[in-house]
C-alpha cells in the first residue's frame, strides 16, 4: 500500500467530518461549532435536547444537516460514477452524464411538472424513473446492435437516446406554461436548497447499493484497462463487465440527478485529479473519489450559501461547479491536444 494513498485516504477521512461540521455551522445565521456538536449528539440521544436553544437545534437537525448530507452523498455518487466511466471508456475526460442519463432524468422531471404527476409522487421519483428508462434503452440498444463488445456501441447508443429524450423534452416545453418552464429551468441548474431528510432517504439506498457493487467489481475494472484480450485471458468477460459497470455507474448518476437535478463536472474534476495522484488502481480510486467528491460538493454548496447570504439570493450549486469545472475541462483539452484521450 503506497504512502501517497494512505495520506490521501487519511486526509479524506479526517476532512469529511470537519467539513460537515463547518457546513452546518456556517450560514445566514452562524452557529457555534460546539452548539452544532451538541445538537448532533442530541439527535443521537447522547445529549439532553432541553439544554439546547430550540431555534438552533431545529435549524441544525432539520434544515442544514440534511442538506449537507445530501450534498455529501451526491458528490460521492457523482465522483464514483466518474471514476467508473473514465475507466470503462479509457478516457480521462469522461464523466457521469456521458451516456445521457441526465437527459432521461430531465424529461421525467419535466413531465412530472407539466402533467401533475408530481402531485401523486415526489418529483425525484419521476426524475429517477426517467433516468433509469434512458439507461435501460441505452444498454438495450447497445447490446442489440453491437452485442456486449466494445465501448463505442454504448457511446453511440447514449448519443442517440440522449438526442431522442432531448427532443421529447423540447416538445414538452412547447406545451408547458411559463410557471412550469421556470420551475423546470431552475431544476436543471442543479441545487441542494430545501433538501430534507426525505430526499436523503431517496438518495442513499440506491447509491449505497451501487457503491458496494462497484467496490466488489473494482478488480474487473482494472482488467478492462489492459484491453479486452488481456482481460479475457485473465478470466474477465469484457463485454458483460462493461455493461454491468456502466449500469451501476448510471444508477449512481440517476439517483443523484433525481434528487439534486443535473450537477456537472464533479464526476470529472475529482476522479481526474485523484487518478493523477494515485494511479489506475480503481479500488483506491473509488474510496478516495467518494471522499473527495463529498467534500468538494459540500464546500461548493457552502460557498453558494455564503454568497447567497451576502447578496440575498442563493445561486444553484450547479452553476458554481460549472464555473469551476469548465475552465478545468478546457485546460485538460489544451494540455492533451494532439495526444489523444485514452488512459
Amino acid at each position: 500500500m503506497s504512502k501517497r494513498y494512505v495520506w490521501i485516504w487519511a486526509a479524506g477521512v479526517a476532512t469529511l467530518p470537519l467539513c460537515v461540521l463547518l457546513c452546518v455551522a456556517v450560514g445566514t445565521v452562524p452557529i457555534p461549532a460546539l452548539t452544532v456538536l451538541r445538537s448532533l449528539l442530541s439527535g443521537l440521544g447522547l445529549y439532553p435536547a432541553e439544554l439546547l436553544d430550540a431555534g438552533h437545534h431545529t435549524t441544525i437537525l432539520f434544515i442544514r444537516l440534511p442538506r449537507v448530507l445530501v450534498g455529501g452523498f451526491a458528490g460521492a455518487g457523482l465522483a464514483v460514477a466518474g471514476v467508473v466511466m473514465q475507466g470503462v471508456f479509457r478516457n480521462p475526460l469522461a464523466e457521469p452524464g456521458v451516456l445521457g442519463v441526465s437527459a432521461g432524468g430531465s424529461l421525467g422531471a419535466l413531465l412530472a411538472l407539466t402533467t401533475g404527476l408530481a402531485a401523486w409522487l415526489p418529483l425525484p421519483f419521476w426524475a429517477f424513473a426517467g433516468a433509469m428508462l434512458a439507461m435501460t434503452l441505452i444498454l438495450g440498444v447497445s447490446m442489440r446492435a453491437h452485442g456486449v463488445q466494445g465501448a463505442s456501441g454504448l457511446v453511440l447508443s447514449g448519443m442517440a437516446v440522449s438526442a431522442l429524450f432531448s427532443a421529447f423534452t423540447s416538445l414538452a416545453l412547447t406545451r408547458a406554461n411559463e410557471f412550469q418552464v421556470a420551475n423546470y429551468i431552475f431544476w436543471t441548474m442543479g441545487g441542494l436548497a430545501n433538501r430534507r431528510w426525505e430526499h436523503l432517504a431517496m438518495l442513499a439506498p440506491p447509491l449505497l447499493l451501487a457503491l458496494a457493487a462497484l467496490w466488489a467489481l473494482a478488480r474487473r475494472l482494472d482488467l478492462l484497462l489492459l484491453g479486452d484480450e488481456q482481460a479475457r485471458a485473465l478470466g474477465a468477460h469484457p463485454g458483460r463487465t462493461r455493461v454491468l459497470l456502466v449500469a451501476l455507474a448510471s444508477l449512481c448518476a440517476a439517483a443523484v440527478v433525481s434528487v439534486t437535478g443535473p450537477i456537472g463536472f464533479v464526476g470529472l474534476i475529482v476522479p481526474h485529479i485523484l487518478r493523477l495522484l494515485l494511479g489506475p488502481s480503481h479500488r483506491r480510486l473509488l474510496i478516495c473519489s467518494a471522499l473527495g467528491g463529498a467534500v468538494f460538493l459540500m464546500l461548493c454548496d457552502l460557498l453558494v450559501r455564503v454568497l447567497g447570504a451576502a447578496r440575498g439570493n442563493e445561486l444553484p450549486v450547479g452553476i458554481v461547479t460549472a464555473l469551476l469545472g469548465a475552465p478545468f475541462f478546457l485546460t485538460l483539452l489544451v494540455r492533451r491536444g494532439g495526444r489523444g484521450v485514452s488512459l
